[in-house]
């Protein structure tokens, strides 16, 4: 439909160009506009049905029982991004997977939970971007070499700090994990080149002072036949090293520094604090609803944070 001037009562006049028939919306479609408008912004918003001003609870739910059907459009332009951030956040009994730049949400997916195949839909929706930051997890890294092998990864340091601390605690027993912990807070002070080969050189020499205490092994005093006859006995320590050493092995760590003039974020922080906490927090104003009427308001909040979203009425 393309506008084409306006009626004589001032009512925009509209062409369809396929069949070159005009006409006006009319009074219905204009109020079925108005209402779905307000639908969401009460979806999006705090307020509960009880305190939505002229009308009831019951009326409301039975006048906008239909603007739960509305069809969301979700329009794939094509473009090539330079970074992405990706993430999942639950939501029942479905996960729902999205990649956005640090500026718009640009794709999204349900699926029942994580996995390389599930993250290769949402991926085989884009085109490769040039880089891609994200927490980790085994079946994003997968389907990240499957469907997207050219593309060079930085992984979010907040998580890498989350597990690292999750294996040390935040007081280690011995002095090796201190050292660790103090070496992997440290990531926070890396900006620059010189930064990222100061951090490399503390964690080598780390590797130099304590790396035969992390080999050191526990044997079994059992002598039964087909059982485990030994175990490293730091085993949680030697797993937060080991993170470490692969992360740089595998350049993931300092994509960022690498590529100043790319503006690559080194958290997730684009998609944890600006789209998954503000899901929880508008799913919590309306806590109660079904978990389909949970997906739509996550689906309605993630197309308002898309570029060029136009209003609600515009989706009829």
């Amino acid at each position: 439909m393309q506008k084409r001037g306006k009626t004589a009562a001032g009512t925009q006049r509209w062409l369809c160009l396929p069949c070159s028939r005009s006409h006006s919306l009319g009074h219905e479609t204009q109020a079925h506009g108005r209402l779905l408008d307000r639908f969401v912004a009460w979806l999006l918003g705090k307020q509960s049905q009880a305190e939505l001003a002229g009308v009831t609870e019951r009326t409301w739910r039975a006048q906008t029982s239909w603007c739960w059907d509305v069809a969301i459009p979700r329009e794939q332009t094509g473009e090539v991004y330079e970074t992405i951030v990706i993430d999942g956040i639950r939501i029942g009994s479905l996960v729902c997977l999205i990649a956005r730049t640090p500026e718009h949400v640009i794709a999204w997916a349900w699926a029942p939970y994580e996995s390389s195949s599930t993250w290769s839909e949402l991926f085989d929706q884009l085109p490769a971007p040039g880089f891609v930051v994200c927490d980790g997890q085994k079946g994003m890294l997968l389907a990240l070499r499957r469907s997207w092998p050219k593309t060079i990864i930085q992984r979010c340091h907040f998580h890498v700090w989350q597990n690292v601390r999750s294996k040390l605690t935040l007081h280690p027993q011995t002095e090796a994990g201190q050292a660790l912990l103090q070496l992997t807070k440290g990531l926070w002070q890396v900006y620059t080149t010189e930064h990222m080969q100061a951090w490399q050189a503390r964690f080598k020499q780390w590797e130099t002072n304590y790396g035969d205490f992390v080999r050191q092994r526990t044997y079994s005093q059992a002598t039964q036949s087909g059982g485990r006859h030994w175990w490293y006995t730091h085993g949680r320590l030697r797993s937060a090293y080991r993170q470490l050493q692969k992360l740089q092995a595998d350049q993931q760590l300092f994509t960022y520094v690498h590529n100043p003039d790319k503006l690559i974020p080194r958290n997730t922080n684009h998609m944890e604090g600006g789209i998954n906490s503000q899901l929880r927090t508008k799913l919590k104003a309306h806590r109660g609803m079904s978990e389909g009427h949970q997906r739509r308001l996550v689906e309605w909040y993630l197309y308002s944070r898309t570029e060029g979203a136009k209003p609600p009425r515009n989706c009829l």
